[in-house]
């Protein structure tokens, strides 16, 4: 058949993909043809970035902020033909946008969440706003679904699909799945949905399916055998980090004018203290140097943090952003075979919770906490404990979820928006929110979700064209068809031909191809000999990982890294992925940069320090017992262990005896009837006999306030604490 033809089918046109012959529906969005773009040249030093922000030119467009929707939106005006201009406070994508779950998750919950809505009986005397919303919702939906197919058709240097295995361990489930009965029979009806949900996309992505139970056994071998099947489907993936920092390098090479560790300190205005915007007074973080930044419109990009920006603005102004926080934990890549992950559709407080295999570890995540944000990196310990217990309920008895296989653990902020400009009675936006403030003509966005930055960098840029009258100089956007730095000349067989050119591992010339793409070649020329058999060239920055020590002097000299603390948190992922080896490692990474960058030893020491104490505040194996706890602090596996420690016989059950021999023990004081009260509470079949499940049902009953309960987390935790300081903890440490 010939490329591009078309044939009917059950009187469906379905057009034929000229490459694999694979159609796809009309409604489709019909592959694009191949757009040619220059080989890259050099990227400017960060010192000659800076010189451009501060030389005095008026910009078109200056946007504040360096996460993913701020880099998008200065690359689209800038390859519209605007003169445009990016600063950000830190490195690129250091708070939001490099905290993410890792997905590019074109959104099934919303879906469901919306069909949830829909059908609430309150609605009966609300009909027409609840088809608005529901219609507002699955646009959104279609449009995630849009972006996540150009995201990974454009990007295969920086993004994958990876199957989600949904399990079903019953017919039915109850309570039900967001709170609505019709949710129920989601065992029954979930392939259904998939299928759906696949085809939204034009079924562009790789197809959903069943696994039966003995396949599921095989393929995942992790899981609880109590399953009825799985159900899988797939989602996008990618290196958070990795793709915001190209979507700015990439602005960068199309000509923008981008410098990271610049922050906005002050507004200027045509008259002073009023009128309209005109431009900034920034900061170099570097220098410490203050310089003005004109341009004819200014865009707040700030996420969750954008009323800070607004009060620099504004100091009253209304608040626009809430923070709604949260926390994901790594474990060892054992959890989990490769190549599959395991969704949660109904944990305990109603939220999605992914379990996904990245960079050869397992993510789990995540937790939504409401509250202001911060940009310390640092997780609450009960919820490290709660995503542990969530963890469990999948999983085969046989692997034991251990409080010391948390390798990492950090918080993310995400932003939840509302426009304090709109009219009254305008309707709430349930996606992004793009917002100008008529007396400054600042317009700022926020909001959204990671797939969709490139649509909300394409909305703000066409609402501050035609704010600004700049119609005549721009052209119309052209994001979409644009490969991010690294994917022209980018060839699926790169990681062959690096370990056969370079004599690299297959291990680093995956890591290599998947991060640099195309430029993965430049950036092992500068291996050095490793003085082994094999592989005989790319020294690791630490062993059982693919990071190389010539990657640190690439990104040095390439692009624009100036800091150890980002070095290990961002242009390498080491601290998300281990935070113990990043800690071990720190001072190399200060000698090998101090050398390419030229630092004083002052200055060496000043990196390491800020990098110690960056590090110190993510996650790891040891908990940390100044947090407050709210939720659950131990896991299942743990609390098996102490209910071990209490049957001080071994028969499988705890009885009044032995439970005031352990409260003795433990030093806790109480009478024998104190002793039998909280014993009857813990003995569901008054057979004077507690099993684990009792003892487990009654744990998770007392909350942690119980005297009890406390002195036995203690003893927990100071087992816990030991964690490290023997030859048996380095591969819970090191995966």
């Amino acid at each position: 058949m010939a490329a591009g033809a078309t044939a009917t089918v059950g009187g469906c046109v379905l057009i034929f993909n000229s490459q694999n012959r694979r159609p796809v529906t009309e409604n489709a969005p019909v592959e694009k043809k191949a757009v040619s773009f220059p080989a890259p040249q050099p990227l400017p030093s960060r010192t000659e970035q800076i010189e451009r922000l501060r030389a005095g030119k008026t910009f078109d467009v200056l946007v504040i902020g360096g996460g993913a929707t701020g880099c998008g939106a200065v690359l689209d005006a800038q390859m519209r033909g605007l003169d445009a201009a990016l600063i950000e406070r830190g490195d690129f994508s250091s708070e939001t946008s490099g905290r993410s779950t890792k997905l590019i998750w074109a959104g099934i919950r919303y879906i469901a969440t919306a069909i949830a809505q829909l059908m609430r009986f309150r609605n009966i005397i609300r009909p027409f706003d609840a088809i608005s919303d529901f219609r507002s919702e699955f646009k959104m939906v279609l449009g995630a679904h849009r972006e996540r197919r150009l995201l990974l058709e454009n990007n295969p240097h920086l993004t994958n699909w990876v199957p989600i295995a949904v399990p079903m361990k019953t017919w039915g489930i109850w309570p039900p799945p967001f709170g609505h009965p019709l949710f129920s029979v989601a065992p029954l009806t979930l392939p259904g949905v998939f299928k759906f949900y696949d085809s939204l996309s034009g079924f562009s992505c790789p197809p959903s399916h069943i696994m039966s139970k003995s396949r599921a056994a095989r393929k995942f071998p992790q899981l609880d055998e109590d399953v009825k099947y799985v159900s899988v489907f797939y989602e996008g993936q990618h290196n958070d980090a990795r793709t915001a920092t190209c979507i700015a390098l990439t602005a960068a090479e199309e000509g923008a004018a981008v410098g990271n560790y610049v922050e906005m300190i002050d507004i200027i205005r045509e008259n002073g203290d009023s009128g309209k915007a005109v431009g900034i007074v920034a900061r170099d973080h570097i220098t410490g140097d203050d310089f003005e930044i004109r341009a004819k419109s200014i865009i707040f990009a700030g996420g969750p943090f954008t009323d800070g920006l607004r009060r620099i603005e504004d100091p009253k102004a209304a608040p626009a952003v809430n923070g709604a926080a949260g926390t994901h934990i790594v474990m060892p890549g054992y959890y989990a075979p490769d190549g599959i992950g395991l969704l949660d559709i109904n944990t305990s407080d109603g939220r999605f919770l992914f379990f996904l295999p990245w960079q050869g570890s397992v993510i789990v995540g995540t937790t939504d906490r409401k509250g202001p944000p911060e940009s310390t990196p640092g997780p609450p310990e009960d919820e490290i404990r709660w995503l542990l217990n969530e963890t469990e309920k999948y999983l085969s008895n046989d692997i034991k979820v251990r409080r010391g296989d948390v390798l990492s653990a950090w918080q993310g902020f995400r932003p939840l928006a509302s426009d304090p400009n709109a009219k009254p009675g305008a309707p709430i936006s349930r996606d992004h929110i793009i917002s100008t403030n008529p007396d400054t003509n600042i317009t700022f966005i926020t909001g959204g979700k990671w797939t969709t930055y490139r649509e909300m960098a394409e909305d703000v840029i066409d609402r501050v064209i035609k704010l600004n009258n700049l119609g005549d100089k721009a052209g119309p956007c052209r994001t979409h068809e644009r490969p991010l730095r690294g994917g022209v000349g980018y060839e699926r067989n790169i990681p062959i031909q690096l370990v056969q050119d370079f004599g690299v591992s297959e291990e680093t010339a995956e890591h290599l191809a998947k991060t640099y793409g195309a430029n993965a070649f430049d950036v092992c020329r500068m291996a050095k000999p490793t003085q082994k058999r094999w592989p005989r060239f790319g020294n690791v920055l630490v062993e059982g990982y693919p990071y190389l020590e010539c990657e640190i002097e690439w990104a040095c000299k390439n692009e624009m890294v100036i800091t150890v603390k980002d070095m290990l948190t961002l242009r390498t992922r080491l601290a998300f992925i281990n935070s113990e080896a990043a800690k071990s490692v720190a001072p190399r990474v200060a000698e090998i940069m101090g050398n390419t960058l030229g630092w004083s030893k002052q200055e060496k020491k000043s990196q390491l320090a800020e990098a110690q104490q960056y590090l110190s505040e993510f996650g790891g194996p040891v908990p940390n017992t100044t947090c407050v706890r709210k939720l659950t602090t131990v896991t299942k596996n743990d609390i098996r262990d102490l209910f071990k420690t209490l049957d001080n016989d071994g028969n499988g059950y705890i009885d009044l005896v032995e439970m005031i021999q352990v409260s003795e023990t433990l030093g806790i004081k109480m009478t024998r009837d104190e002793a039998k009260e909280i014993f009857d509470k813990m003995d569901h079949d008054k057979n004077g006999k507690v099993s684990e499940e009792d003892f487990i049902d009654w744990w998770n009953s007392v909350g942690p306030d119980n005297e009890l309960r406390k002195s036995l987390d203690k003893k927990f935790q100071a087992s816990a604490e030991k964690l490290g300081t023997g030859s048996e903890s380095r591969g819970v440490m090191f995966g």
